[in-house]
C-alpha cells in the first residue's frame, strides 16, 4: 500500500506508491549493461493493484501497469486524450493493457533523459498512477475552476468502492466533491460516523481552519446532487452518510492543485485508514484494562482455610 507522511503533526496518504517508485527508480537510473529484469505486483486502497515488468528479453521497456475496477466509468467521464496528455508529458507512451489490468504505460529506457529532474519527474508520475487516474475528474474539474473557464462536464459519477460513490460537481467558482460512505462492519460505521461528524463540526467551530474547505456530513443528498435530474442516488444498507468538500479557487490557487487533488482523492482511504488505527487502539486498550482487572482479582483471593499440613516427621494437622 502507498505509505503515510508527516505534515505538522498531521498523518497524511502519500500519492506515490513507494514499491512502484523504488522498482521503477532502480530500472531508469541504472546503466543499460547493469538493468536487470523485475516483476512486482502490488496492492493499494480501494482494490487497485499495480504491476510494474521489464522482461529478460526486452530489458530495454519499463511497463506499469495498473488495475481500477471503476476505470470504464473514469474513462468514460474524461476521455482517452487525458490519459495521453498525461504520460507523454514524461515520455511514456500508452499500450494496449496487459491481461486483467486497466491500463499500462510503457517507457522506453534507452530514451530517458540524462536529466535528474526529469528522471524523477518520470518516477513519480509512474508511482502516482493511482491518484492520477482515479482523481481524473478532480484534476479537470479543478483545472478549470484554476483557469476560469467553463467545466468540460456538469458533474461526474465514479464508483470508485463497489457500494460507494465519488461524485464531482463543478461550477464557475466552486467545486463540490461529494463522497457517499459505506462500511460493512458495524463498529467502523459507528467509529466512521463519529470522525466525520467531528470533521464537520470542527470546521464550522475552529478559526484556524477558516481557509479550509467547508465541510459538511448528513445523511441526506446535498444539494448539489438533488439538482441533477436522473442521477441514481440509491445506497444500500450499509451506508452511512454523504460527505460534501466545497473547494474554492482560493484552494487551488498559488501552486496548490496537486496537494488539493491528492487530498481530495485520498479522503476515504484517509477515513479508512484512521478508522482502522483507532480499532487497533480501543483494542490495545481493551486488552491493557482486562489485564489489569485480572492481576486485581489475583491478588484479592483469600487464602483456603482448613488446609491439611504436615511436620517435617510426616505428622498431619488442620490449620484453622
Amino acid at each position: 500500500m502507498a505509505g503515510t507522511g508527516e505534515e505538522a503533526g498531521r498523518i497524511h496518504i502519500e500519492a506515490a506508491h513507494r514499491v512502484v517508485a523504488e522498482s521503477v527508480r532502480a530500472r531508469v537510473y541504472s546503466a543499460p549493461e547493469h538493468r536487470e529484469a523485475v516483476d512486482v505486483k502490488c496492492d493499494d486502497f480501494d482494490g487497485v493493484t499495480y504491476y510494474v515488468c521489464v522482461s529478460p528479453e526486452q530489458k530495454e521497456v519499463l511497463r506499469v501497469s495498473l488495475f481500477v475496477p471503476c476505470f470504464d466509468a473514469i474513462k468514460g467521464s474524461v476521455g482517452d486524450a487525458y490519459f495521453e496528455a498525461l504520460y507523454s508529458e514524461v515520455g511514456a507512451v500508452l499500450e494496449t493493457p496487459q491481461p486483467m489490468y486497466s491500463l499500462t504505460v510503457a517507457v522506453n529506457l534507452d530514451a530517458v533523459p540524462a536529466d535528474d529532474a526529469a528522471r524523477d519527474a518520470l518516477v513519480y508520475r509512474l508511482a502516482t498512477m493511482k491518484r492520477d487516474v482515479m482523481g481524473a475528474a478532480l484534476w479537470v474539474s479543478f483545472k478549470a475552476l484554476l483557469a476560469g473557464t467553463k467545466p468540460p462536464r456538469t458533474h461526474y459519477a465514479i464508483p470508485y468502492r463497489p457500494k460507494e460513490m465519488m461524485y464531482v460537481v463543478p461550477s464557475d467558482d466552486l467545486v463540490v466533491v461529494v463522497y457517499a460512505i459505506a462500511f460493512d462492519n458495524h463498529v467502523e460505521q459507528a467509529i466512521a460516523k463519529v470522525f466525520l461528524q467531528e470533521i464537520a463540526v470542527t470546521r464550522r467551530q475552529s478559526r484556524d481552519l477558516s481557509t479550509a474547505p467547508s465541510v459538511t456530513f448528513s445523511m441526506e443528498p446535498p444539494h448539489e446532487l438533488q439538482q441533477i435530474a436522473g442521477l441514481d442516488m440509491s445506497t444500500g444498507k450499509d451506508f452511512i452518510g454523504y460527505v460534501s468538500l466545497a473547494v474554492s479557487k482560493r484552494i487551488v490557487e498559488s501552486g496548490r492543485l496537486e496537494k488539493a487533488v491528492t487530498l481530495a482523492e485520498s479522503y476515504r482511504s484517509f477515513l479508512m485508514f484512521h478508522v482502522q488505527a483507532t480499532k487497533s487502539q480501543l483494542h490495545t486498550r481493551i486488552r491493557r484494562r482486562a489485564s489489569s482487572w485480572l492481576q486485581v482479582l489475583n491478588r484479592a483471593m483469600p487464602e483456603k482455610l482448613n488446609v491439611e499440613k504436615k511436620t517435617i516427621k510426616g505428622r498431619t494437622f488442620n490449620r484453622a
